[in-house]
Order: C-alpha cells, then structure tokens, then sequence
C-alpha cells in the first residue's frame, strides 16, 4: 500500500527529518514527486513503499517555502545567510502494523506538529561552486499524541561533479522529551500483558543520528532526477526499546528515486 513517508522526501532536496536539504545551484523554484521504500514505522524491520510530493518556491518578496512529504517550513530570512521561520510537520503514526506482536501494542495517531526553525546557509561563487548548509528546528505537538518536543541538528554539503551532476551528503541528529520516547517506544503495563513484551518507560535525550548520500542529475534545462540512501541509527532509550531490539532495528534504511521539474 502507498502512503506518504517523509524521509522520502529527501528525494526532492529535503530530509526525513525537520530540516530540508538545498538544492544545487541557484534553482528559484521546483516541484517534483519522489518513490521508494523506508521502514514501516519506527523502529520496524518491516518495510513500505510510498509516494511523496515537494516543492521549493520563491516567492515574489524574496521569502522561500518548501514542502517536502509532511514537512513545511517558510524562511523569512536570506536564500543565502541566515535562515529563520515557522515549520509544520505531520507526523505519521502507528496503526494497523503487520507484525503482530507490536500490533498488540498502542496504537499512535497521526499528529500535525508545528515549530521553527533557524539555520545558515553558503554557497561558494568563486573558484569551486559548493554549497552548505546547517541548522536546527524544534516542534512539538503541544500534547496532542504526545508531551514535550523533539529538536533536529544538520548539516549538508552539495558538490558539483560535472556540470550536470551534483553529489551530497549530511549528517544530523534527533533530541526527543521523555513524553515522546513513551508515546512512540514505551510499553505500558496494558502493552506487555497483551504482546509478551517486557514494559518500558523510556526518558529523553538522544533519540537517533542519521546520514545520507545522494546525486542530483539535470536531465534537461528544466527536469531533474535525483536517488539516495539514507540511515537512520535509534540510540539511547529510543533504540533500547523492546519495541526495537527484539520486534525491530536499530538501523532504519531508506532508498528512493524522485524527479522535478525546475522553473524561474
């Protein structure tokens, strides 16, 4: 069955994660759709196949949106330099999962988050044309499926290898509240005496780290393909969950393909 997975939207310049990747070059605007597989929620070592949309526009007063899958952001600052502005995120839940041992679990609905974020970004214009960026949002669903927030930290550099194909790569990491460790990891007293797992009530702290790879190939002077491979690795009390370590992984893949359509 297809259904929109955020991570996948990385396909499309941006991360599973709360804070978009950039795009080569100096593209103004682009739309696009992106296709692969990720796992079936987190911490699952089942997998999904799913369809996501994205979109980067600059609007007429210089200010910047992008969506990416479930994710949102609108910059009030600079294209280049400093990053600042809200961002919504719809987190997916877990429902009607095929392992049947963590289907014997609570369910978790999914939930719109709201925040914002702040970052910078450089791109090199002279001599080898790079480009990175950084930065950090923070959202919380203000105790809708969960208490507290979670805060996401990146970074991402692009490089041109040909003049038709840039490569990247980032690196971030994920902090989460105790409230959302439980709602997402934890197993109630309810939760272990129907699946067998032992209980669990996680704090916060670090929830995951994460790295990507990915090319970018202009196919024509306005489409664009792209491909990645992105890991995500569950730490702390989130990957010390029985939900994790003996129903799932650690180590979360996802693989996907997309392709845009560029215009100015």
């Amino acid at each position: 069955m297809l259904r929109a997975l955020p991570r996948l939207s990385l396909l499309l310049s941006a991360p599973l994660l709360a804070q978009p990747l950039d795009l080569p070059g100096s593209l103004p605007n682009l739309a696009g759709i992106g296709v692969g597989m990720t796992s079936d929620y987190s911490g699952s070592n089942d997998t999904m196949v799913g369809v996501v949309p994205g979109l980067r526009y600059v609007t007429a007063d210089g200010h910047l949106l992008e969506l990416y899958g479930p994710y949102a952001q609108y910059n009030l600052g600079q294209l280049q330099g400093w990053q600042w502005g809200p961002a919504l995120s719809l987190r997916l839940g877990r429902e009607n999962v095929d392992d049947e041992v963590v289907a014997r679990i609570h369910e978790i609905d999914t939930t719109l988050e709201a925040g914002g974020f702040v970052g910078y970004e450089y791109l090199n214009r002279d001599g080898y044309p790079w480009r990175a960026r950084a930065g950090v949002a923070v959202l919380t669903n203000a105790g809708v499926v969960y208490g507290g927030a979670r805060a996401t930290a990146t970074g991402t550099l692009w490089l041109p290898v040909s003049p038709r194909v840039m490569v990247g790569g980032g690196l971030g990491a994920s902090w989460v509240s105790a409230d959302f460790n439980r709602t997402y990891y934890g197993v109630t007293d309810a939760d272990a005496a129907a699946s067998g797992l032992p209980g669990y009530t996680p704090g916060g702290g670090l929830q995951q780290w994460y790295g990507w790879l990915g090319m970018i190939v202009q196919l024509t002077p306005s489409w664009y393909g792209g491909a990645m491979a992105f890991l995500q690795r569950l730490s702390g009390d989130a990957g010390a969950s029985p939900i994790v370590t003996e129903r799932g992984d650690r180590d979360q893949w996802t693989y996907g393909v997309g392709l845009g359509y560029a215009w100015r």
